[in-house]
């Protein structure tokens, strides 16, 4: 038995009083400016997104649901104005969709926090500062809460970006609503009630996995909205006998055991980090690796490959799927295909993760093993090929994940590189960069919505046309 260090209804109350209190006066610098990269690099990823079927299709479902009712935040694919918890769940829905948002083993946080924070902060008139404190308290809070309890979550099917994006949601919900310490506890306490995702859609080929996201931002919100209302929840919900964290994982873990240490000083925060790559971020050095060996053998044909990877990775759900594809949610979870596609077209975006009937990719995919090595660290693949000569060259992931740690200076890059693959023009991307750099200063956030929306809209026209 492992127990818990902390008293039931201790932690959630310790991760409450922080996200009701963050003030950028208590922040670290590198913080707030790591706030600013995550929402340009999510928002970078939504435009880049903005062609795709699921942000349209949830743009028709959410125009049902509201009845042509007008609000106070933006719908990023279309502009169009709408209540916050609507426009939350379409631009979750669409920052999710090309899976290529920000990650931490504990999952894809930016997907939910960001547009969630964005839609409340826009319905209040909020600064930019206050955006980019409720930023760092929604991922924050969220992160504590799934790092020691992702993996369990997982292996019992649930999707770590939904079920811990709730807690994010509503943390940022009720630091942009002003809430107090207990009023936020309620707000995160009735959050738990609301975690939601499954890991089915990858075994079944369907497209469900962006509404998670979807689904998380919209509850967080509701449940901050309840929270104020007066609505009160049990204290215990996160680490009580019948809580979130014996729920979703395993009995008797003490899962929170670290929830609070170091709260306010060291921020999990600073390990969120950025995909190069359209793919599942285990399968992101799988790439790197596939392409420096195609560089170093470039005029053979591929006899055999293998990837080995940490036990946790070689054996999650979808990783060693092999075809048929039918869906990019099979696509990307896939290792050979991931692989298969880097080898034969020397580089791996939005469009060749589509190409579910490419011969060429189909036809090396049965000379790809994916093996468990249990001598592998978490994130550092080995890749061994051999050529139809019998030469045979590995690569192997040297560095950590702080080699994609989500920087500033990466976000920029990458907003640049994801617009100029969507079309965007150079000013409007320059205009969102811009308006991600002045957020510190901004006395709203009109500026930046107005920027994404106009290059996620252009972004939709020129796909269309």
């Amino acid at each position: 038995m492992k127990p818990s260090a902390i008293e039931p209804g201790a932690g959630l109350a310790a991760l409450a009083s922080f996200a009701a209190g963050a003030g950028q006066g208590a922040l670290p610098a590198d913080v707030i400016r790591q706030a600013q990269a995550c929402v340009l690099y999510g928002l970078s990823v939504g435009i880049a997104s903005a062609h795709a079927d699921a942000p349209r299709a949830v743009a028709a479902a959410v125009d049902w649901e509201i009845e042509g009712n007008s609000g106070g935040a933006t719908r990023l694919i279309d502009g169009r104005r709408m209540p916050a918890v609507a426009a939350a769940f379409a631009n979750s829905v669409l920052l999710h969709s090309r899976v290529q948002e920000d990650a931490h083993p504990a999952g894809h946080l930016g997907v939910v926090v960001v547009p969630a924070a964005l839609a409340v902060a826009e319905r209040l008139d909020a600064s930019g500062t206050d955006l980019l404190r409720s930023v760092v308290s929604g991922y924050e809070t969220a992160l504590r809460i799934g790092r020691d309890h992702a993996a369990d979550a997982s292996a019992r099917g649930f999707r770590t970006t939904s079920i811990y994006g709730c807690f994010g949601a509503a943390a940022a919900a009720a630091r942009l609503m002003r809430l107090s310490a207990h009023r936020t506890q309620d707000a995160l306490a009735l959050a738990a009630s609301t975690a939601c995702g499954l890991r089915e859609f990858v075994s079944a080929g369907s497209e469900e996995y962006p509404l998670h996201a979807g689904y998380a931002a919209r509850n967080g919100i509701s449940a901050a909205a309840c929270a104020r209302a007066g609505i009160a929840a049990a204290a215990t919900s996160l680490e009580g006998p019948a809580g979130f964290f014996r729920s979703y994982g395993r009995p008797d873990e003490g899962y929170g055991r670290r929830l609070t240490d170091g709260l306010g000083d060291e921020f999990e925060f600073r390990r969120v980090t950025y995909k190069p790559y359209p793919t599942c971020q285990f399968h992101r050095s799988v790439v790197m690796g596939v392409l420096a060996l195609r560089r170093q053998m470039s005029h053979e044909k591929l006899r055999r490959m293998s990837i080995h990877m940490h036990p946790f990775e070689a054996d999650f759900v979808g990783v060693r799927h092999a075809g048929p594809f039918r869906q990019f949610s099979q696509a990307f979870m896939s290792a050979p295909f991931c692989a298969a596609l880097a080898w034969v077209h020397g580089k791996v975006g939005y469009e060749g993760m589509h190409r579910y009937g490419d011969q060429q990719v189909l036809d090396i995919i049965p000379c790809i093993d994916v093996v468990s090595d249990p001598a592998i660290a978490r994130y550092q693949p080995r890749v061994v090929v051999t050529d139809s000569t019998g030469s045979t060259r590995e690569w192997a992931e040297r560095s950590d994940t702080d080699a994609y740690l989500l920087t500033w200076d990466a976000a920029v890059e990458m907003a640049s590189s994801l617009c100029d693959e969507s079309s965007v023009p150079p000013h409007q991307a320059q205009a969102l960069i811009d308006a991600c750099d002045a957020l510190a200063d901004a006395p709203s956030i009109a500026v930046l919505m107005a920027a994404a929306a106009s290059a996620a809209a252009g972004h939709t026209r020129v796909r269309r046309e």
